[in-house]
């Protein structure tokens, strides 16, 4: 790293963070660790009735003060944690007691503020007074001279000093200046040592004040549940709608007709009959039609022959050049299959409207103990999952339903490459593998 390079990273943003964190660090600390003992020596010194109430009070305010941390991680590390969720609770104060007593994110919070003291001391040692005391002896010349100290020393010779090592005094301007040139180079290498500390801090802080592992995978599966609910009851409100305005008006056009056919064969018309008959027949064709493309929605016909044909048959209907390409040992779930086709469909109709590409390949096949759906497009890339207009946002969510993954790589100027991760659930029927 060059010597500007050193200078300007004193004075980036993330080096003034974490300064301000380290010199908060050991305040904090000590009232983390204060907490922690206040619970201890209460506990100890009252009667065994109050241990427990006061024990769920402090762990109480051990929340408050993971909160606290989280909060400035947040603020001044960029580091995002989530906060852990409280367990459920129970009707009545006991309910409240053991829900602040068998809350296990509290107990880790505890845990981390008995081990923020030592990295706390050592933050603030690294990270705020190597930095402070480089700016010290870099000023130093004229520290010495504005407020100089007076010493005589055992041989009785008197200095006019700024600062001292060891019977060694800086009160000479050789002496002045290499103490300067010492706070230079202390200065410079300010930023590193006080991230040392802090990597051990950035490590500890997801794990200790963050939800844990379960307790993510259970947020996850709750979110994904009311997404699975949300777009089922959107599916079948989407069903009502085209069966009403669709099918079902069409129906009463055809009996309404009929209804006229069998007034006219009454009245003797046999002529009139016949043109009604003949448009009634034409009509409950179009209807077939109709509820056949409306069923397709649910699930393709196509799929019936297996996954390779049906997305064969969305290439062959694509846009743009596809090609597809089948490696499975055994043929997945049927929903599972549904899944991967509707996502193929969706991602060659966007590859199609927005990419500019001049081919595409839909490949299958197994992966990371699960099924994965990768779609290469040679088009101009660019394209981003939180972007609007992709459709990629509600093809994720979508995925997400089936406890799925969608990633994208996607540079400027191409090649873009959405990958879509599903638990496999392979059925009793082998696959056929291959080029289609």
């Amino acid at each position: 790293m060059t010597p500007g390079a050193l200078i300007r990273e004193q004075l980036t943003a993330r080096s003034w963070r974490e300064r301000c964190y380290s010199l908060l660090s050991l305040p904090l600390a000590a009232l983390g660790l204060a907490a922690v003992l206040v619970t201890a020596i209460v506990g100890i010194l009252s009667a065994g009735l109050l241990f427990l109430p006061v024990l769920a009070l402090t762990l109480r305010a051990d929340r408050a003060l993971g909160a606290l941390h989280r909060l400035l991680a947040r603020a001044l590390l960029r580091l995002e944690i989530a906060a852990p969720p409280l367990p459920p609770r129970a009707p009545g104060l006991s309910g409240l007691l053991g829900q602040q007593l068998g809350d296990p994110a509290a107990w880790r919070v505890c845990l981390y503020l008995l081990i923020r003291l030592p990295l706390g001391v050592a933050q603030f040692t690294l990270g705020f007074l190597w930095w402070a005391y480089g700016l010290l002896f870099l000023c130093y010349p004229v520290l010495w001279k504005v407020e100089p100290l007076h010493r005589t020393d055992a041989a009785g010779v008197r200095h006019s000093y700024g600062a001292e090592f060891a019977g060694w005094y800086a009160d000479t301007w050789p002496r002045a200046l290499l103490v300067m040139a010492f706070g230079a180079l202390v200065l410079t290498a300010s930023p590193w040592p006080g991230r040392l500390p802090l990597l051990v801090d950035r490590w500890l802080m997801p794990r200790l004040l963050g939800p844990s592992a379960a307790a993510l995978r259970l947020a996850q599966l709750t979110e994904t549940r009311a997404h699975a609910i949300i777009e089922a009851a959107t599916t079948l409100r989407r069903i009502e709608r085209d069966l009403h305005d669709g099918a079902q008006a069409r129906l009463v056009a055809l009996g309404m007709r009929l209804g006229r056919a069998e007034r006219q064969l009454a009245l003797g018309n046999t002529g009139q009959t016949q043109a009604l008959l003949r448009q009634s027949r034409q009509e409950a064709k179009e209807i077939i039609a109709e509820l056949r493309e409306l069923v397709s929605g649910i699930h393709p016909p196509a799929l019936d022959a297996g996954l390779g044909p049906a997305l064969s048959t969305l290439a062959a209907r694509s846009a743009i050049p596809a090609q597809v390409h089948l490696d499975l040992p055994r043929r997945p779930s049927a929903a599972v299959e549904t899944m991967l086709y509707f996502a193929a469909a969706e991602l060659l109709a966007n590859a199609g409207k927005h990419s500019g590409a001049t081919s595409v390949t839909v490949s299958v096949g197994s992966a990371d103990g699960g099924l994965r759906l990768r779609v290469t497009d040679n088009g101009r890339g660019g394209v981003r999952l939180d972007g609007t207009g992709s459709g990629l946002r509600g093809l994720a969510e979508r995925v997400r339903t089936a406890d799925g993954v969608l990633t994208s790589s996607s540079p400027a100027g191409g090649p873009t490459v959405i990958s879509i991760q599903l638990p496999g659930t392979p059925a009793a029927e082998p696959a056929r593998s291959g080029t289609i």
